[in-house]
């Protein structure tokens, strides 16, 4: 190897330890504590989605995704883009949903990078106007990513259950905090 090669590789790897050791918490204890504030800032999303559905404001409810988010719907459909998950809920929100009320639960969040968490929670659903006797019970996954420094949803779906399968303890607990929901 030249001394230049040599020089170069040498500044390369020197350059990516320190990009590294920059970049990381100083401590087991700071990376707790990051998690912690990340953790109450992607249950305040979660608590922001159930607000926005039941005041039916959906501007409100978009903007908790990203602008390229994703939104599978439980009957496979598919939102590109903020706009479309808004207008796509508003529709929703004018007719069907117009009555509803929405609870939500983290059941479980798991980082998967500095900046990306996959949340599971569960959710029941009051006053759809096609059943509305008829409590709807789903479970929801979203991938959260931090740009720029804000937590947002870059992609969900949700998951109507089956009549047939059994409360999670999720929902066993959702239904309790609400009055037996």
């Amino acid at each position: 190897m030249t001394r230049t090669l040599l020089h170069r590789l040498n500044t390369v790897v020197f350059c990516t330890a320190a990009v590294f050791l920059l970049t990381r918490p100083a401590t087991a204890q700071q990376a707790r504590t990051d998690r912690a504030t990340d953790r109450q800032q992607i249950e305040a999303i979660i608590s922001q989605w159930e607000s926005a559905w039941n005041t039916h404001d959906m501007a409100r409810f978009s903007a908790l995704f990203h602008d390229d988010g994703v939104w599978v719907l439980w009957t496979g459909a598919v939102w590109t883009g903020r706009p479309a998950i808004q207008e796509g809920h508003a529709e929703a929100h004018r007719t069907v949903f117009r009555n509803s009320t929405q609870r939500e639960l983290l059941e479980e969040l798991t980082f998967v990078g500095p900046d990306a968490a996959v949340a599971r929670f569960c959710s029941v659903l009051e006053g759809d106007e096609r059943a509305p006797e008829k409590l709807v019970r789903s479970s929801k996954i979203v991938v959260l990513t931090r740009r720029e420094g804000t937590w947002r949803v870059g992609w969900g779906q949700n998951t109507r259950l089956a009549d047939s399968v059994r409360d999670s303890e999720c929902l066993v607990a959702l239904r309790k905090a609400h009055g037996g929901v």
